[in-house]
C-alpha cells in the first residue's frame, strides 16, 4: 500500500510538472507558450478566425509567386509582436530555405539559405 501511494503522488507531480503553459506571459516579458508548437495549429486557426492572419491557402499562393520550390516544413510562433510562419523549402537547386512570412500580410521578411 505504502508503494502504491508514493507512486500515485509521483506520477501525479510528474503529471503536473509535464503539464503544457498555454497563454502565459511571464515577468521576463518572454512567452513561454510559444516553446511548445503542439498549439500552432489551434493558434493559427482562432487568429485567423479573429482576423490577425491571412488563411494558409492564400499565403501558400502568396510564397509561391516569392520563392521557388517544395515546402517540407511549417512552423507559426509569435516573434517581435507579430504572428509569424517559418516555411522550411527545398529549392529547385536543392538547397534548404528557410523563408518567414509576416502571417498578416503574406509579406517575406527574411529568407535565409542553410
Amino acid at each position: 500500500m505504502k508503494h502504491q501511494w508514493i507512486l500515485f503522488v509521483l506520477t501525479a507531480g510528474l503529471a503536473v510538472t509535464l503539464m503544457p503553459v498555454r497563454d502565459a506571459a511571464f515577468a521576463d516579458g518572454y512567452e513561454r507558450q510559444w516553446e511548445d508548437d503542439d498549439y500552432a495549429y489551434d493558434r493559427a486557426r482562432r487568429a485567423v478566425d479573429r482576423g490577425e492572419i491571412l488563411p494558409m491557402a492564400k499565403l501558400l499562393e502568396r510564397l509561391k509567386t516569392q520563392v521557388r520550390g517544395e515546402v517540407v516544413g511549417v512552423e507559426f510562433e509569435r516573434e517581435y509582436g507579430r504572428w509569424v510562419y517559418e516555411f522550411k523549402i527545398i529549392d529547385t537547386k536543392g538547397r534548404l530555405l528557410e523563408v518567414y512570412i509576416d502571417a498578416r500580410t503574406g509579406t517575406v521578411i527574411s529568407l535565409e539559405d542553410n
